[in-house]
Formats: C-alpha cells, structure tokens, sequence
C-alpha cells in the first residue's frame, strides 16, 4: 500500500466492514456517519481531545482485531462480527500508527457525535476516519476510507 492509492477491492471492503457497525442502526439512530459540512458541524480548528482520545485507541484495537465490544452501542456491536475485524486487521495492522492524527471535522446531530480525522502513515497512504458517539458515550460508527 505505497502512496495514496489503494486496491479497489481494499478500498470496497475496508468501507463495507467498517460501514456494518453503522448500517444497522436501531428504530431513531443515524444509519451512517453524516457527511461533513452539515449544519450542525463544528470547526475542525476546535478538536475534542477526549473524543480524539477515543478514537485514536479504537483506530489501534481495530488494527489489532480486537475491540472492547461492552464499548459499543448495541447495533453496533451486532454488526460488526468477528470475520470482519479479521478482514480490517489484515488490510490496515500492517501500516503501523498512524505518524499523523488530525481532526478535520467534528459535527453533532440528533443526539451523536462524530468527528472525522485524517490519518497519515509512513508509507504515505492516508485516510479519512469517522468515528462516532452515541449520547451514553458509547462507539456508534466507525468508517475508514482512502482520503482524497
């Protein structure tokens, strides 16, 4: 994974295993990290540090495979299986933590909070990751994607 280019098919599996914790979202709950620039966005000039915090040690279990499932929200948790923290193990452990971790968005809406950080490796490949809260502070949503 050299540069910002990733395999098509690295890039359709790595969105699709990390969407599932958010696709089956319970009766009132956000099906999908918002899109930034909505409303209710936040300057990115303002990070959370808690959430950052947050963020920063799931990006490193999901690197693992191994996550503190009692952290997240119920749909969630049932959505995110076993198979698929192997697959995103195996498609993001190698590139290390990350050498750069930066907050470009942070938006609230209907009870959530999600902040979008762009991560840098040594390689030089980055992303943009989501990570999202629910209001009992529980993981809600989780998305990587190639940044742009």
């Amino acid at each position: 994974m050299k540069g910002t280019l990733m395999p098509a098919s690295f890039q359709a599996l790595l969105c699709a295993a990390l969407l599932a914790c958010t696709l089956a979202a319970a009766p009132g709950e956000p099906t999908a990290p918002p899109e930034p620039g909505g409303s209710a966005a936040m300057p990115a000039q303002t990070p959370d540090a808690s959430l950052m915090a947050r963020a920063k040690s799931w990006f490193s279990e999901l690197q693992t495979g191994k996550v503190d499932r009692s952290q997240l929200a119920t749909a969630a948790n049932g959505a995110l299986t076993d198979q698929q923290l192997t697959q995103v193990r195996g498609m993001i452990g190698s590139l290390g933590a990350p050498t750069s971790f930066e907050q470009t968005q942070i938006m609230s809406q209907s009870g959530y909070t999600y902040a979008v950080y762009r991560l840098t490796f040594t390689d030089g490949s980055k992303m943009d990751y989501y990570f999202g809260v629910d209001n009992q502070g529980k993981v809600a949503g989780l998305r990587l994607i190639p940044a742009q």
